[in-house]
């Protein structure tokens, strides 16, 4: 079970000159702030806001001396329910200076999922955007720990509809934060490397949705090590169009910037038609695709200024089958960088691998070490197909667990290896290959989507007796979410209505598009849901099932 490491660009940044008792973010913001304090570090594309790394640093002490005041103490957990903005990474960055911990919310979660995140999390303070107060005004009631709650207003929305009450403070973000002191944060005690900083929500498997603790130095780890393997430079610019409230745009991306003393261009969302556009104009780099998002580039029809832009590295997550023909014709190369906020970043396909591996998920990392074993942790040889296992060679660069979760932690954790749950191979020269996922997870369009949860929710409607949930392929490089339902006796269910429960309960993105109704479940000896049977029927003629889009149902965001 050997680490192979990826060899260093001459003229990338070092990023193994921070020794591991410096990875917290104060640390590393204020070494930056320190030493290039007039260099830009965050442009938002949508407003043309820019913050310097001195203006950054001054701010976020000034959000945290805020936090503090309204009750955010050191180790209490603070939501954020937030799209893209430098808001969200202000209170982010000031959370982590007061030795709080940060809870990302995905700004689709409404109803039972929004609630869940937030209790099993033991929130005691949401920081929610304006135009997402109303989904967490629905919940408020099932949220006993929730003592405060800062609404960030852009200017164009309404009154928030959330009033303070008995044992609820509410106030107003940037009310709070103009009339704190400007003078720097010094907390009662210093954050260190191994506090946890952020608790991540990964999809559940066979249960609810996990939340992953990392500690500050695992968190920045995402940075300092794709910066070593990728060859990141101070003067790159990361174009971040995935949402901050995923470790990839927070902590791959904008994480690897800051450990850089690079630059990032932080635009609301990704956009087909606004991408090339803002690629241009911010003179980006660097940036990251996650799902489809490199297709619907592919399919726009080809034009002259495909390569008159500045992008030279391009991280492809799955990479897909014409990478060559994308890198040609856009004049990049294409990388990949696979991990999982369970446990973090572990393996970098690099701009200096042979193009012959294009597709492949790289090596190992520095410090990492991978096998690929058998259903008994045995290693099994080059070439044959087993489970990825994981772990880091110092202590607090992986994660420290499940929070409120001693048994999966330790299930995952078996033998002293992390158990990704994905299955892949390694060649014999080294580079590994993602195969398939052993676990009842589905991917769409970036976003991680626990089957479970989608089945748990769609069998509290009262006219549902079963649900077996699970994806389906697509031609675009991408899973959809299909749901095959058993009505109960007499019910007069129906897709649309459905549909409109899942809405009600769940994220946009886990709504299934595909539905199918039929008396029963296919099951093996010990009554368990046989779904691979059910994905090939329905792989093999979709046409069998209703499709929400081809009924043109449109869903709320």
């Amino acid at each position: 079970m050997k680490t192979q490491a990826v060899a260093l660009e001459p003229h990338a940044v070092n990023a193994q000159s921070y020794a591991l008792q410096e990875l917290t973010f104060p640390q590393v913001l204020a070494r930056w702030a320190q030493r290039s304090p007039h260099k830009v570090f965050l442009t938002e594309t949508a407003s043309g806001r820019s913050f310097t790394y001195g203006e950054l640093n001054a701010w976020t002490d000034r959000v945290a001396h805020a936090l503090a005041g309204f009750g955010v103490s050191r180790g209490s957990h603070v939501g954020l329910l937030m799209g893209n903005s430098a808001e969200h990474l202000a209170a982010f960055l000031a959370i982590s200076k007061i030795g709080a911990v940060s809870v990302p919310v995905n700004t689709a979660a409404r109803g039972e999922l929004l609630r869940y995140y937030l209790a099993q999390s033991d929130c005691e303070t949401v920081i929610v955007d304006a135009a997402l107060a109303a989904r967490l005004q629905e919940v408020l009631g099932e949220l006993p720990l929730l003592r405060r709650v800062l609404v960030l207003r852009t200017g164009e929305e309404g009154e928030s509809g959330i009033e303070p009450g008995a044992g609820m403070a509410v106030a107003d973000f940037h009310a709070l934060v103009d009339a704190a002191p400007a003078a720097a944060f010094v907390p009662p005690v210093q954050p260190r490397f191994c506090d946890l900083v952020l608790i991540a929500y990964t999809s559940g498997t066979t249960g609810p949705s996990k939340g992953s603790m990392l500690s500050q130095a695992a968190a920045l780890t995402y940075g300092t090590s794709a910066a070593e393997a990728q060859g990141y430079r101070a003067s790159d610019i990361f174009y971040v169009c995935l949402p901050l409230f995923h470790n990839n745009a927070l902590l791959a991306a904008t994480g690897a910037a800051l450990v850089c003393g690079a630059s990032v261009v932080m635009s609301r969302r990704f956009s087909v038609s606004r991408f090339w556009g803002e690629i241009r104009e911010s003179q980006a780099t660097i940036t990251n695709f996650l799902g489809a998002m490199s297709s619907f580039l592919w399919s726009q029809p080809p034009s002259p200024a495909d390569t008159d832009h500045c992008l030279r590295l391009v991280s492809m997550a799955p990479t897909p089958k014409y990478a060559a023909e994308f890198e040609q014709r856009f004049g990049l190369r294409a990388m990949n960088n696979y991990g999982l906020s369970d446990y973090g970043m572990v393996t970098s396909f690099t701009q200096w691998d042979p193009r012959d591996k294009l597709g492949s998920i790289g090596r190992p990392r520095r410090g990492v070490q991978i096998a690929i074993v058998d259903d008994d942790d045995l290693e099994l040889a080059p070439g044959e197909v087993g489970e990825m296992v994981l772990r880091f060679d110092d202590p607090w660069r992986g994660t420290m667990g499940y929070y409120k979760m001693p048994e999966a932690t330790l299930n995952s954790r078996r033998n002293l290896w992390f158990h990704t749950g994905d299955r892949g191979m390694q060649d014999a020269d080294g580079y590994l290959y993602f195969v398939d996922r052993k676990k009842d997870c589905i991917r769409r369009r970036g976003e991680n989507i626990s089957a479970f949860e989608v089945e748990q929710i769609i069998c509290t409607h009262p006219d549902v007796a079963d649900a077996a949930v699970f994806p389906v392929a697509t031609p675009a490089n991408d899973e959809e979410v299909a749901a095959v339902i058993v009505a109960k006796p007499g019910a007069s269910l129906d897709e649309l209505q459905l549909v409109e429960h899942c809405q009600r309960n769940m994220a946009y993105f886990m709504v299934p598009r595909y539905v199918q109704f039929r008396a029963s479940l296919p099951t093996t000896m010990s009554q368990k849901v046989e779904k691979f049977k059910l994905r090939q029927e329905l792989e093999a003629g979709l046409s069998q099932a209703w499709d929400r889009e081809a009924a043109g149902v449109v869903l709320a965001r």
